[in-house]
Protein backbone atom coordinates (compact mmCIF):
# COMPACT_ATOMS: atom_id res chain seq x y z
CA UNK A 1 0.00 0.00 0.00
CA UNK A 2 1.65 3.78 -0.95
CA UNK A 3 1.28 6.30 1.44
CA UNK A 4 -2.11 8.08 1.99
CA UNK A 5 -0.75 11.50 2.34
CA UNK A 6 1.31 11.02 -0.92
CA UNK A 7 1.35 13.75 -3.94
CA UNK A 8 0.22 13.03 -7.15
CA UNK A 9 1.96 10.88 -9.10
CA UNK A 10 2.74 10.08 -12.96
CA UNK A 11 1.40 6.82 -13.75
CA UNK A 12 2.69 4.27 -16.51
CA UNK A 13 1.06 6.66 -18.84
CA UNK A 14 2.71 9.26 -17.44
CA UNK A 15 -0.87 11.23 -17.29
CA UNK A 16 -2.09 10.43 -13.62
CA UNK A 17 -1.54 13.01 -11.23
CA UNK A 18 -2.62 11.48 -8.03
CA UNK A 19 -2.11 8.48 -5.97
CA UNK A 20 -4.87 5.70 -6.27
CA UNK A 21 -6.00 3.04 -4.09
CA UNK A 22 -7.87 -0.95 -4.26
CA UNK A 23 -11.14 -1.23 -3.48
CA UNK A 24 -13.75 -3.32 -5.08
CA UNK A 25 -17.06 -1.29 -4.76
CA UNK A 26 -20.07 -2.13 -6.79
CA UNK A 27 -20.94 0.89 -8.87
CA UNK A 28 -24.15 1.86 -11.27
CA UNK A 29 -23.22 4.64 -13.86
CA UNK A 30 -25.99 6.86 -16.09
CA UNK A 31 -24.37 7.68 -19.33
CA UNK A 32 -26.26 9.39 -22.49
CA UNK A 33 -25.55 6.93 -24.46
CA UNK A 34 -27.36 4.16 -22.89
CA UNK A 35 -30.82 6.31 -21.93
CA UNK A 36 -32.81 5.24 -19.63
CA UNK A 37 -30.40 1.80 -18.49
CA UNK A 38 -28.40 1.36 -15.23
CA UNK A 39 -24.98 0.04 -16.00
CA UNK A 40 -23.16 -1.97 -13.20
CA UNK A 41 -19.84 -2.47 -12.49
CA UNK A 42 -16.95 -2.74 -10.18
CA UNK A 43 -14.63 -0.37 -9.30
CA UNK A 44 -10.89 -1.64 -8.79
CA UNK A 45 -9.23 1.69 -7.87
CA UNK A 46 -10.48 5.06 -6.71
CA UNK A 47 -8.12 8.23 -6.31
CA UNK A 48 -8.53 12.21 -5.32
CA UNK A 49 -8.48 12.45 -9.38
CA UNK A 50 -10.70 10.03 -10.56
CA UNK A 51 -11.28 6.05 -10.72
CA UNK A 52 -10.79 3.10 -13.10
CA UNK A 53 -13.95 0.67 -12.89
CA UNK A 54 -14.97 -2.42 -14.70
CA UNK A 55 -18.36 -2.65 -16.46
CA UNK A 56 -20.04 -5.20 -19.45
CA UNK A 57 -19.89 -2.58 -21.94
CA UNK A 58 -17.95 0.17 -23.32
CA UNK A 59 -19.04 3.64 -22.83
CA UNK A 60 -17.51 6.36 -25.55
CA UNK A 61 -14.30 8.44 -24.05
CA UNK A 62 -15.42 11.94 -23.48
CA UNK A 63 -19.16 10.43 -22.15
CA UNK A 64 -19.98 11.85 -19.01
CA UNK A 65 -21.78 9.90 -16.66
CA UNK A 66 -23.79 10.06 -13.53
CA UNK A 67 -22.06 7.30 -10.67
CA UNK A 68 -23.77 5.63 -7.96
CA UNK A 69 -20.73 4.27 -5.88
CA UNK A 70 -22.32 1.40 -3.45
CA UNK A 71 -19.79 2.02 0.15
CA UNK A 72 -20.03 0.34 3.37
CA UNK A 73 -21.00 3.72 4.56
CA UNK A 74 -23.69 4.10 2.17
CA UNK A 75 -24.23 5.25 -1.25
CA UNK A 76 -22.17 7.88 -2.72
CA UNK A 77 -23.28 9.89 -5.96
CA UNK A 78 -20.49 11.40 -7.84
CA UNK A 79 -20.17 12.72 -11.62
CA UNK A 80 -17.18 11.50 -14.05
CA UNK A 81 -16.58 11.35 -17.50
CA UNK A 82 -14.80 8.55 -19.12
CA UNK A 83 -11.10 9.20 -20.14
CA UNK A 84 -9.91 6.28 -21.95
CA UNK A 85 -11.56 2.52 -22.19
CA UNK A 86 -9.26 -1.22 -22.82
CA UNK A 87 -11.00 -4.15 -23.56
CA UNK A 88 -10.23 -7.31 -20.94
CA UNK A 89 -11.57 -10.54 -21.04
CA UNK A 90 -15.08 -10.45 -19.43
CA UNK A 91 -15.24 -6.39 -18.66
CA UNK A 92 -14.44 -3.56 -20.25
CA UNK A 93 -11.86 -1.25 -18.09
CA UNK A 94 -12.66 2.78 -18.05
CA UNK A 95 -10.90 5.13 -16.40
CA UNK A 96 -13.43 7.95 -15.68
CA UNK A 97 -11.90 11.24 -13.99
CA UNK A 98 -13.90 13.29 -11.32
CA UNK A 99 -14.79 17.22 -13.06
CA UNK A 100 -12.96 18.41 -10.08
CA UNK A 101 -10.54 16.63 -7.77
CA UNK A 102 -11.55 15.39 -4.48
CA UNK A 103 -9.30 15.97 -1.37
CA UNK A 104 -7.03 13.34 -1.00
CA UNK A 105 -8.82 12.01 2.10
CA UNK A 106 -11.90 10.62 -0.38
CA UNK A 107 -9.90 8.05 -1.41
CA UNK A 108 -7.93 7.50 1.48
CA UNK A 109 -11.25 6.94 3.03
CA UNK A 110 -13.14 4.52 0.81
CA UNK A 111 -9.87 2.28 0.50
CA UNK A 112 -9.89 1.97 4.60
CA UNK A 113 -13.78 1.16 4.71
CA UNK A 114 -13.47 -1.37 2.12
CA UNK A 115 -10.62 -2.52 3.39
CA UNK A 116 -11.74 -2.98 7.27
Amino acid sequence: MGDPTAQPTSGPSGRRRYARFPVSLLILVRAKQFPGRGIPGTVRNIGAGGLMAEFPVQMVPGSAMRLLLQTRGGPLTEEGQVVWTAVTPGAVRHGVAFPEPKGQDFAVDLFVTDHS
